[in-house]
């Protein structure tokens, strides 16, 4: 099987989202809420489930399949080691593609060009489409947990401002803040659900293919589906890519329940309920990331 980098059809009722952030004038960047299937609140109070025990969850929803709970186990596993070798390499550039669901909206497809350093949680965000031009930067623990940033277009001549990366203009059109941003952030996102579905057996089953071509990288393939909206309120589905050397995530797609009778009926549920999804390509880890590269006066970069 093979799969191409950047292939979200724009008719998907979804969008794909990391960390985009609005201006006070108008403009937005990369953050957002988290949804309650990754442990946060990111959706209405009418969509959060009365919290309940593991044990109790685990009860309600039934048995699984031994095979789909060895191989959701296996990518754990997989996602596990992965975090370890992002930690081991220190720093990396790539090319993010993101498309999310904020506010029941599918927002469009936001290719941005990145700088990440693990140690202290360091990032440079440059959008090349969606809204070309656009720059974020975000370093844990510094300017006072604050997130820099500029719009694109016209709107970069303007002074940068400096936001609280889960304030109200931060989260305006997307589900996670520039603190969950990158690979990193998808691992550790991927990591708290599992961990939740093994707990609660809200999965129907996880099945696995060993080896699905991304962008010229070997994959393993995980396809996990959900048992019901009653035991997974935000997610039906989710189809992510691993990189069998590198053990991180290049491509994940998330899927909610349809809304409609004809979504339901619909030939290609997936293609209208799309809910996020992450590519990462063109990764170099043969990089090492200083102070200067998340400064706003680097040459570079076009912060005022």
């Amino acid at each position: 099987m093979m799969y191409s980098s950047l292939s979200f059809p724009a008719a998907r009722n979804a969008v794909v989202a990391l960390f985009v952030v609005g201006t006070p004038a108008a403009a937005t960047f990369v953050s957002g809420m988290i949804p309650d299937h990754y442990g946060a609140s990111a959706v209405s109070s009418s969509l959060t489930p009365t919290p309940v025990s593991p044990a109790a969850a685990a009860e309600a929803n039934g048995a699984v399949d031994p095979a789909s709970e060895k191989t959701l186990q296996k990518k754990l596993d997989l996602l596990r080691k992965g975090s370890a070798f992002l930690n081991e390499r220190g720093s990396y550039s790539a090319r993010m593609s993101k498309q999310e669901v904020v506010g029941g909206e599918l927002l469009p497809e936001h290719v941005i060009w990145m700088k990440c350093r693990q140690q202290p949680f360091s990032v440079y965000l440059s959008w090349e489409t969606g809204d070309p031009g656009r720059e974020v930067l975000y370093i844990e623990g510094a300017n006072n947990g604050r997130l820099i940033g500029h719009d694109g277009g016209w709107k970069a001549r303007l002074p940068a401002f400096s936001l609280s990366p889960e304030s109200s203009l931060a989260m305006r059109d997307a589900r996670y803040p520039v603190t969950r941003a990158g690979v990193g952030g998808v691992i550790d996102l991927m990591i708290e659900a599992h961990e939740t579905d093994l707990q609660t057996h809200r999965y129907e089953r996880c099945e696995y293919d060993p080896h699905v071509s991304f962008d010229g990288r070997d994959c393993h393939s995980f396809t996990t589906t959900y048992k019901s909206a009653a035991a997974s309120p935000i997610y039906r589905k989710s189809v992510t890519l691993i990189d069998r050397e590198w053990n991180i995530p290049l491509s994940s797609h998330h899927y909610e329940w349809p809304k409609s009778e004809a979504a339901r009926s619909g030939g290609d549920v997936d293609a209208t309920t799309l809910i996020e999804a992450y590519e990462f390509t063109e990764i170099d880890f043969n990089v090492e990331f200083n102070d200067e590269d998340f400064d706003r006066q680097n040459d570079e970069y076009a912060f005022r």
